[in-house]
């Protein structure tokens, strides 16, 4: 066993003299040519090896520095103060390599990413491919640890608007395990960024087996997100075991950060469990708050497509109306107890200070182009003041910038709403088609809570056909093509009129009321034709048992004024009976009424047959879905004004 003994005493020698040979400045510019010549960049190394000797000896090389690519900016890439490696010689003997530390202080990066999507870390001229398992290639050698010290690192993505500076260093925790902690503080898509992440050590990564743990919290601008749990293949972010808890001002805040579509909302919280399936990210068992809506389901945003698509099932218990504004580019209500953010109550503010109704928000055009979505919601309950709507439907589906809401339906007050609404941002400007309808709705349930509950009554319908353009709600409703009509047959009208519209208003309509003799409501038509954001009126009739009452109305979408001019018409004429004619005026967000004798319905500008205003209009009928087929108060109205017509 001599042989041995000599065999063992000449590796040893053999290792002690090339870590001796370290220590030379031959050493130093031998290993920054390889590592040059390996990278494709430049690799300097200031100051030569140093070696603290021992079985386990420790090597130091000081100043060692990796160029970057011309593109990314003056500096190197890489200016490391040391890098220091503890090497066990007793397993080197044995022909294992083992490095029981590696430390690296204070490692100074810089890492970019052009528009282009070209990383400052994606080498050029390496020498050969990775090693593969099984490939015949030397084994990697044991780590034990790895520690970092004054770790910086600044990162840079000019496609996504990035720019962030960090601090890492390694620490121990209450239960004596390794981790990596890293703050930064930067900006991203040009709002505040902040993130505090801790993770598993970066030898960690390797392992398959035990769950590799992370916590972070970040924020970009008012954008608050808690990440927390672990995966069991970090590598390829598998093995997913994490919860998410996101907090914001606002849904639409997200787009521009994660590229995930969504409408204007009120504040939000909702948390889940995050997972991924290759290309397919989903956040499943999702509770929380919009608004004052509550909201559940799953969302999954697949990013195998040309477009990233988004898929999904939501569901609310209760869905607070006003928290849908933002469809509309409409800020929520804002009054007290409501929830609304800073900005949104800032709109909604300067749509007071305008005397606007209408939103004026840009559509965005670039998030219906850069992402494909179909959504399903369910809301078991909408809550609109004093109304009963429950069962609300919709199916969200967006397709290459060609927005779809089909069907939107709606059960409220006994009847039925619904329709299509359809944005197609393809052109320019964007165009908007809508075709809604409500059937039979019960107008003594609409008002059921308020003091007109007993004595209202009867049955409405509406439908609405309307096609316009433009870049913003407002400018699409002022350009809009179609057509409105609505009809009531029913009811009653009782001495609560009085206190509403004042005792003259009342008499002028013909309702001059006894405390105990309310009027009965027989028909109510209105029919409007839109041209170029204009409205005006076909056909105005409101028919009582004793009087008809016909009008005539316009609105203009554009500028939100209108005019409304009524008239009665006693069925028992006398020249004694002539009413004195009605008018409402304004704007959307500022009506009134008067009483003008002046008007020009007074004049006889709206004496026309009852026949030339209803005989087109018995299309609109189905809309009170009457029990008794077309033998209805307004069935009646209109056959006999075609009769005289």
């Amino acid at each position: 066993m001599k042989w041995l003994g000599i065999v063992i005493g000449v590796l040893v020698l053999l290792v002690v003299g090339s870590l001796l040979m370290l220590e030379t400045s031959w050493a130093r510019e031998f290993v920054a040519k390889r590592a040059s010549a390996a990278l494709g960049r430049e690799v300097r190394i200031d100051e030569n090896f140093d070696i603290d000797w021992s079985l386990t000896p420790r090597i130091r090389a000081g100043g060692i520095h990796l160029a970057n690519t011309e593109w990314a900016g003056e500096g190197d890439m890489a200016d490391i103060g040391a890098v220091e490696v503890t090497l066990d010689l007793r397993k080197l003997v044995g022909g294992t390599i083992v490095i029981p530390q590696i430390t690296l202080i204070d490692p100074k990066i810089k890492l970019a990413r052009n528009a282009e999507g070209t990383g400052n870390w994606d080498f050029a001229n390496v020498e050969g491919d990775p090693p593969q398992e099984g490939d015949g290639s030397p084994n990697l050698p044991e780590i034990g640890h790895i520690e970092i010290k004054g770790g910086e690192v600044e990162y840079r993505d000019d496609g996504l608007n990035i720019q962030v500076a960090s601090t890492v260093n390694t620490e121990r925790n209450e239960q004596g395990e390794d981790r990596v902690r890293m703050v930064a503080d930067g900006n991203y898509a040009d709002e505040p960024f902040h993130l505090d992440a801790t993770t598993g050590t970066f030898l960690a990564l390797r392992d398959r087996q035990t769950p590799f743990p992370v916590r972070a919290e970040a924020s970009v601008g008012s954008t608050r997100t808690v990440i927390e749990g672990s995966l069991t293949d970090p590598q390829e972010l598998a093995g997913m075991d994490v919860t998410v808890d996101i907090r914001g001002q606002d849904l639409a805040d997200l787009f521009p950060i994660i590229g995930f579509p969504a409408p204007s909302t009120p504040p939000f919280d909702v948390s889940g469990r995050l997972e991924r399936h290759g290309k397919v990210w989903a956040m499943t068992d999702a509770e929380g708050r919009v608004g004052d809506s509550d909201v559940g389901g799953q969302v999954q945003i697949d990013l195998g497509h040309e477009r990233p698509k988004v898929t999904g099932n939501l569901r609310s218990k209760n869905l607070d109306y006003d928290d849908l504004a933002g469809f509309i580019g409409a800020p929520p209500a804002v009054g007290e107890g409501e929830t609304a953010s800073p900005k949104q109550v800032e709109q909604a503010r300067q749509l007071d200070r305008e005397g606007r109704v209408i939103p004026n928000t840009p559509i965005n055009v670039e998030m219906l182009k850069a992402v494909d979505v179909e959504m399903r919601y369910h809301a078991d309950k909408l809550l609109v003041p004093n109304v009963p709507a429950n069962e609300f439907d919709a199916r969200i589906i967006v397709d290459n910038g060609r927005a779809r809401i089909e069907p939107v339906r709606l059960l409220v007050a006994g009847g039925k709403a619904g329709g299509i609404i359809q944005i197609d941002a393809q052109q320019t400007p964007p165009t908007i088609d809508m075709d809604l309808e409500m059937r039979a709705l019960d107008l003594a349930k609409f008002f059921q809570g308020t003091q007109f509950a007993q004595d209202m009554g009867g049955t409405f319908g509406g439908k609405l056909q309307l096609k316009g353009r433009g870049d913003t709600v407002r400018s699409m409703l002022g350009s809009s093509n179609g057509h409105m009509s609505m009809v009531m047959e029913g009811g009653k009208v009782s001495n609560l009129i009085l206190e509403v519209v004042g005792i003259d208003i009342a008499e002028a309509l013909g309702f001059a009321l006894s405390e105990d003799e309310p009027v009965g409501v027989r028909c109510m038509v209105a029919d409007f034709g839109i041209t170029d954001g204009l409205m005006k009126s076909k056909a105005l009739v409101f028919d009582t048992e004793d009087t008809n009452v016909i009008g005539e109305a316009s609105a203009n979408l554009k500028n939100e004024r209108f005019d409304i001019e009524m008239l009665a018409h006693p069925k028992d004429f006398s020249p004694l009976s002539a009413r004195t004619p009605v008018g409402a005026e304004g704007t959307f967000a500022d009506p009134h009424v008067t009483v003008d004798p002046t008007a020009a319905i007074a004049r006889g500008a709206a004496a026309v047959a009852l026949g030339v205003l209803l005989t087109p209009l018995a299309a609109i009928l189905p809309l009170l879905e009457p029990g008794e087929g077309q033998d209805s108060p307004c069935s009646r109205l209109i056959n006999r004004a075609e009769n005289r017509g």
